[in-house]
Formats: structure tokens, sequence, C-alpha cells
């Protein structure tokens, strides 16, 4: 199913052309030491387009190879964009007495990697992202997280043969995150972390491309000192939590990136040793499960919520479970894709039926 899905978005939201580089893997697929993270975050933030290095794009299908790594090219439109802001705007106004609201919009990683000869292959995230803002309310606070993360670029951030974000990726979205709610983000310096080697996502099972094949990634997850219970939940109770834990470390190979939250979960929550009255829920789709581990450094729950298989009572357990912060966390092409408004749109109707790709 989750195939399918990203089939979807990637031809109907897409436009595709594809690339080569060579010296994409000590940038790209190799782990990024902690000492490295720290002092990039002076860097100022480069160009969005990078002068010509003499690498050529090449289609394959529906994927862009360009620098030993596959890619999408987003090219959403304003009115698909608009939609999605006045679903954002429809939860602002149910005015659920004290919920503080949240949108944080994710760019893919072509955005920072485009060059002068492909500059117009992709539209630019920023502009996107604020045309997005402009059609919100006023109350909503609004994240844009790409500055941050264009800092480091360099730094791997984004899969070489998969669509989505690594950890490092997330935390530097995190970091936006925190800014913008007046939280203090956890420094990467001290936190262990676990790797899982040889992984070849999406891109290269669209492709089997032997380009990609050869810059197979590794997923690091990171082990939080912070005292923490999993749950699982379900769309046919408030009521009922299943104990499990947070990392599925069992997962390898193609499944890896599933480690974090244990893949697409309709709904789970965390409770942490924090008692700082902070309870936010999010939701997402499936890039937000590497950034979701991140909040139990700051919150004493979170509650995760993927609009695509969520159908319970939505509204009811923010209430249940005393939420005061609401995050909607998603991709810009899952912000510009129909299916995907209609489901987070169908969250306020509970045993709605779920929009497909």
């Amino acid at each position: 199913m989750r195939l399918r899905f990203f089939l979807s978005i990637l031809i109907v939201v897409t436009a595709f052309t594809a690339c080569n580089n060579s010296s994409s893997k000590d940038k790209k697929g190799s782990d990024t030491t902690l000492t490295e993270v720290v002092k990039k975050d002076s860097v100022v933030i480069p160009q969005r387009v990078l002068p010509d290095d003499g690498q050529v794009g090449m289609r394959k299908g529906a994927v862009f190879i360009f620098k030993n790594r596959g890619f999408e090219l987003f090219s959403g439109g304003e009115a698909m964009g608009r939609q999605y802001a006045q679903v954002i705007n429809s939860y602002n106004r149910l005015q659920i007495p004290g919920l503080k609201i949240y949108n944080l919009i994710i760019p893919n990683g072509f955005e920072f990697e485009i060059t002068e000869p492909y500059k117009d292959k992709a539209k630019p995230a920023t502009d996107a992202i604020e045309a997005i803002f402009k059609n919100e309310d006023p109350q909503i606070i609004k994240i844009n997280p790409v500055d941050e993360i264009r800092k480091h670029r360099t730094e791997y951030i984004y899969f070489n043969t998969d669509h989505h974000w690594t950890s490092l990726g997330a935390y530097y979205a995190y970091r936006s995150f925190c800014a913008a709610a007046g939280l203090t983000p956890v420094s990467l310096d001290t936190i262990p972390s676990k790797v899982k080697p040889g992984f070849l996502g999406l891109f290269y099972r669209l492709t089997k491309s032997a380009v990609l094949r050869n810059n197979a990634d590794s997923v690091r997850y990171y082990l939080f000192p912070d005292s923490l219970n999993f749950y699982i939940g379900t769309s046919k109770s408030l009521n009922y939590w299943g104990k499990s834990k947070m990392y599925a470390e069992q997962v390898s190979g193609a499944n890896s990136y599933s480690v974090f939250l244990q893949g697409d979960l309709p709904i789970c929550k965390m409770e942490t040793m924090h008692k700082n009255g902070r309870r936010i829920a999010m939701v997402k789709e499936s890039y937000g499960n590497a950034f979701a581990p991140f909040l139990i450094n700051n919150y004493e729950k979170i509650i995760v919520v993927d609009s695509r298989y969520y159908s319970g009572d939505f509204i009811g357990m923010l209430k249940a479970e005393g939420i005061n912060e609401l995050l909607f966390l998603n991709n810009i092409f899952a912000a510009h894709t129909p299916f995907h408004i209609s489901n987070i749109k169908g969250l306020t109707s509970p045993g709605s039926t779920k929009a497909k790709p």
C-alpha cells in the first residue's frame, strides 16, 4: 500500500527527470559526526541554486537520478496549497479552548541539490510554503524549516535511495519547531545512537538502478535518555492503549525506515518523565515518524496520528488526553495532494471513509 501511495505522489504531484554524481557517497552516504553537527550551526544559509558542477540528470521512470541519488521534483500548485491551508484553518475555527496550533511543512531533498541547469525543474519550496501560510489564520503558528535545513545541506539529511529524510534532517526541522514553540532543542552532542545499514528505499525499488544500489543508505536512530512509556492505540476506542516500544529494532534492509514508531501506526502515544503541562498531538504522514522521537525531550505527552489510517474520534481524543498543542507536520507533496488534504479534513468526522491515492 505504501508503494502505491508514493507512486501516486511521484506521478500526480511531481515532474521528474534524473542525474548522476560520484562525490555524493562521501557527502550524503556517510554518517555525520556529532561534532560536525554542532560546528555547522553558524553556517551562513547557502543560495538555493548551486553552481553548475557538470553533473547530468537522467530520468528513470518516475524518478530523477542526480548525484548518485534519487529525487522527486516538486511542482504543486497554489490552488491545492490553498485547500490545505483551509483545512488547517478549520481546526483553528473549532475554537477548542487553550489549544495552540502549529503548521510545519517539510521540503523534499531536491530543494537542497538544485544546480543552475536544473533551476526550473522544481518549484521553490519556500515560495510554496509561504503561499500556504498566506492563506492561514493569523492564530496558527507557521514554521518554515527550509533555511535551517539548508544550512546543513552537505550533511546526511535526506536518503540517497528513498524519498524520506534521515533522522538528522528531521532534527534540523525539530530545531525550527522548538524556536517557534519556545522550547530548548536537545543537543545531539552526547546522545548515543544505533544504525541500520544497507537500506535501499523507494527510489531503488522503483528503478532497480545500479547507481542507487551502489549508494545504499543507513538509518540512524537516537537513544534518548528520557524515561518513556510508549503505547499503541486504536481507532475503535479512546481508552485502549497497548504498551509497546517506540523503535522497531527488529526491522532491517528495505524496511529500515520503519524503525521509527514501528512504521505508519494509525495512532500511538508517548508519555515521558517531564511534568511541564505540555501535551502535544501531531498529525502526520510518514515523514513525521523520524521527527516524533525528538519531542520526548520537551513534552510530557505526545500523541502521533497518521491521517491516512486513523478513523477514530480525533477531537474527542484531544479532549480526553488533555492535549493543549496540535502540530500538523506534512511533507510539501502531501500539503499539495488531494487525498492527503481530504484525510486531514476527515479527522473531524469519526469513521469517515479514507481517501486513497
